[in-house]
């Protein structure tokens, strides 16, 4: 600084302007500390010039600062410099305010030749304070937004739905189970497709979760439940779609339907041996009283005939007894149309021998010309384990000589079929009434019932049937007396599409 003038006209300068400005030497020495400075330093200026700048601030990196200042002085350029740590070269503690991110200032230094012959440079040191706690904060919430996402991802990935998400009817994101349920290796073979691409059904629109069958790209398919929402994510209007893949529940119901249907046979079987003893100790008496008297010479025509045409209305007897065995058997899922009143006798000439076995009478008021249209065969396993379910009832609550009635009558109610089935087994607890059609419930000791029967029965008469069955505690008329117990009412639409 050559002339007085020059440096008054530095000085007023660099006094006024609203950053830092130091002058230094190559050594360090400090020969300018403006205004500014001293304002936030606390430093006076006639107190750090001529000194060495590290007697003040010792935590100063000196190596690296002067090795920019002699770049700057080489080159003729200023230079830029950045502190190692803190994010400042001397500390300025700036105003604790609650929501600052930093207690010192942040500062940004560039470094000026100022006298080539001196080996002068000037240190200019700008607040950036604000800045930086603008880009931290935008860090954090970039982090915290990363991590938010992360979290969604794994909760995504962690549930047993498939989720895709759509926007403009494309896909714009899915979890990982989406990929498996479509046999994709990665999201990108998803991304982009079209709604329509994936999903073909008539009640794609519906706003309730719906049932419906999926065909994957390699020709294989699989039963899903689906449920479909419109919402916004981040202003934009998108379609979640959420698919469970009920195969393996399809599968277990029908192994569910078997249990029980096997376990229904065993009973049928016990009935019919039951029905079968009377009528075969009927053939075996008159085929043996004939042979004894035939060997006697007692044996006439009349008496022949009579015990021959006794022994055939037996076996036709027996014979009608297989045939609705069979029917109860069939496999076939082929609907038909059936007179309900013939099913429901039928099913009864099964259990029947049981019943009285146990003196239980049956009452039955029902209409000659009702027919449903479904299989006969899972009205009838639905009927029968409600019998069952009855039966045992009976048995449990009342006593050996008591009256157990269990009455069944059938009409036609605005437009559907009522079918109900009364005892007199004295009601069903409150507390479990509404457990009965879970599976796996049973009241009976675990070695005696599996829990299974009205379950399927409710399976049956809702899934295949179309219908309602709900049960309740009633009152019964029997013979001008009345008497309690459950109430089961099946409701079927009298037409099945």
């Amino acid at each position: 600084m050559s002339s007085n003038k020059t440096k008054n006209k530095f000085d007023i300068i660099c006094n006024t302007v609203d950053n830092g400005i130091i002058v230094l030497n190559k050594n360090l020495e400090v020969f300018f500390w403006n205004r500014w400075l001293e304002t936030r330093t606390g430093i006076e200026s006639n107190l750090i010039v001529g000194k060495n700048i590290l007697d003040f601030y010792p935590t100063i990196d000196e190596k690296r600062l002067q090795r920019k200042i002699v770049t700057a002085l080489k080159l003729k350029t200023p230079t830029f410099y950045t502190p190692q740590t803190d994010n400042f070269l001397i500390n300025i503690e700036i105003n604790n305010i609650s929501d600052r991110v930093f207690n010192q200032m942040q500062q940004s230094i560039t470094i000026t030749p100022l006298d080539l012959e001196e080996d002068l440079v000037i240190l200019y040191i700008y607040d950036i304070t604000f800045l930086s706690e603008t880009n931290y904060k935008l860090e954090v919430a970039k982090k915290k937004l990363s991590e938010k996402n992360e979290e969604l991802r794994l909760i995504l990935d962690a549930t047993m739905e498939a989720i895709i998400i759509f926007k403009d009817n494309m896909v714009f994101d899915c979890n990982k189970i989406a990929i498996e349920l479509f046999n994709k290796q990665t999201k990108d073979e998803l991304i982009n497709k079209k709604y329509k691409d994936l999903f073909i059904d008539k009640n794609s629109d519906e706003n309730e979760p719906f049932e419906t069958t999926i065909t994957r790209d390699d020709g294989s398919i699989f039963s899903a439940i689906l449920n479909i929402k419109n919402t916004l994510i981040n202003n934009q209007m998108v379609k979640i779609l959420t698919i469970i893949n009920i195969e393996e529940i399809k599968r277990k119901e029908s192994l569910l339907a078997e249990q029980t249907k096997l376990a229904a046979m065993g009973e049928m079987i016990g009935n019919i041996a039951h029905q079968w003893r009377q009528p075969l100790n009927v053939i075996s008496m008159l085929s043996s009283n004939m042979k004894l008297k035939k060997s006697m010479g007692k044996l006439d025509a009349n008496e022949m005939n009579e015990n021959l045409q006794l022994i055939t209305k037996t076996t036709e007897y027996l014979s009608s007894t297989i045939d609705t065995f069979n029917n109860f058997l069939k496999t076939d899922k082929e609907q038909s149309l059936f007179n309900l009143k013939e099913n429901i006798e039928n099913n009864i000439l099964i259990v029947t021998p049981c019943f009285k076995d146990f003196n239980i009478e049956i009452s039955l008021d029902l209409e000659n010309d009702i027919y449903i249209f479904g299989i006969a065969n899972e009205f009838s396993q639905a009927f029968i384990n409600i019998l069952n379910n009855a039966k045992d009832a009976l048995v449990q609550n009342l006593d050996e000589d008591e009256l157990k009635i269990v009455k069944i009558s059938s009409t036609i109610n605005h437009n559907n079929i009522e079918i109900q089935i009364k005892d007199n087994a004295l009601g069903i607890n409150k507390d479990i009434i509404n457990k009965i059609f879970e599976p796996y419930f049973t009241t009976k000791h675990q070695y005696q019932g599996t829990g299974l029967g009205l379950y399927m029965t409710r399976q049956i008469i809702t899934s295949s049937l179309k219908g309602d069955i709900k049960v309740e505690n009633s009152y019964l008329n029997y013979k001008n007396q009345q008497y309690f117990g459950a109430k089961f009412t099946i409701t079927l639409p009298t037409n099945l599409d």
